[in-house]
């Protein structure tokens, strides 16, 4: 159990540990959804089917007759991947595009179900995660962390002192806790979830869907589920681009007051992209605070920057930051490295 206030922020590398894309591979991913193209003008021959259809009911709904404006736009975006940073922001770039946004957002949910499903940690909605089958990752050893020297009647409190905040569209943390705290503690999955229910995390990027056991106004999406094509485009409303999320204050102020009370913040695969940071960027900093944080592959020039960039990060007052550390690690070797800095 976690004995300060801790908030993990988490990127593209913690989600690879448990076999999701990231980098160059996502982006080759949902270039070949949408690389949309028919054969004698009726046969579809590369691309998604699922989005195609699901553009069919959407411009049906609309009353507009012409699918090919928004499957030229789904090819623009597979012709560009090569050169993007990342889908995040190319869609940033043309948020003015409601065409580019919406194949662009298809494109996401439909590549991170997939990959959810693909994942090491994937289960059926009705069974249990097997977990002798399942490689070490940070999630395995967060857990191990979370419920070093619990007993049950604790569990309703584990998380009383720790918040995540992640910029991956999937839901492998919620998932995962669910089976891994129902596993070790020998729970209901049911019971397990509600105990889940009650951490804080927060998607600033949206997600594909909630868990159908989490609570919120859109239906729930199990996790990896094949979904059919008229969920598409619900689940594609219910990710965000940059734009919409500086839109969206209560998420930002509700990230910013995580830090802002924070003693402890450790970035997991994160990219320290300048867009991102700019979201976590406080005002007014008055609780001591230190950062740990993975810079895997990342040159040390560049780590020298973003060390400068994640000091910014508390405002004027540079006096609250304890210390920052950014470590070539992957994530799970810095959880089990700094263990006991990080339980407290």
């Amino acid at each position: 159990m976690f004995n300060r206030k801790t908030v993990f922020i988490v990127g593209a590398g913690g989600s690879r540990e448990v076999g999701l894309p990231m980098g160059e591979q996502l982006k080759s991913k949902i270039a070949k959804q949408l690389n949309i193209k028919f054969e004698y003008g009726h046969t579809q021959k590369t691309g998604s089917h699922k989005i195609t259809s699901a553009l069919n009911s959407f411009i049906r709904e609309k009353g507009e007759k012409d699918i090919n404006p928004y499957l030229e736009a789904g090819r623009a975006i597979a012709g560009a991947m090569p050169q993007a940073f990342s889908i995040d922001n190319f869609l940033h770039t043309h948020a003015d595009d409601e065409r580019i946004l919406l194949m662009g957002k298809l494109g996401i949910a439909s590549s991170i179900l997939d990959a959810e499903r693909a994942s090491s940690i994937y289960c059926r909605s009705d069974d249990r995660l097997r977990f002798s089958n399942i490689a070490p990752s940070w999630h395995y050893t967060f857990t191990q962390m979370l419920l070093e020297n619990v007993q049950r009647p604790q569990l309703e409190n584990i998380f009383d002192d720790v918040a995540f905040i992640t910029f991956n569209y999937d839901r492998c943390i919620e998932h995962y806790l669910s089976h891994a705290i129902a596993n070790y503690s020998l729970l209901d999955l049911r019971a397990s979830q509600e105990i889940v229910a009650r951490l804080n995390i927060i998607h600033p990027y949206g997600r594909v869907g909630r868990l159908p056991w989490q609570s919120g106004d859109t239906k729930g999406i199990d996790f990896g589920l094949e979904i059919h094509a008229s969920q598409m485009i619900d689940v594609a409303s219910q990710i965000r681009v940059f734009t919409e999320r500086v839109k969206e204050e209560t998420i930002v102020d509700a990230m910013r007051q995580l830090i802002t009370e924070a003693e402890l913040v450790v970035f997991l695969g994160f990219s320290y992209g300048s867009m991102n940071l700019e979201l976590l960027k406080m005002t007014e900093k008055q609780v001591p605070i230190q950062i740990i944080g993975t810079s895997y592959n990342i040159s040390e020039p560049n780590v020298k920057s973003i060390r400068a960039d994640l000091d910014n990060l508390m405002g004027p007052d540079r006096s609250v930051l304890e210390g920052t550390e950014l470590v070539s690690m992957t994530c799970d070797d810095l959880l089990k490295a700094y263990w006991r800095p990080i339980v407290g």
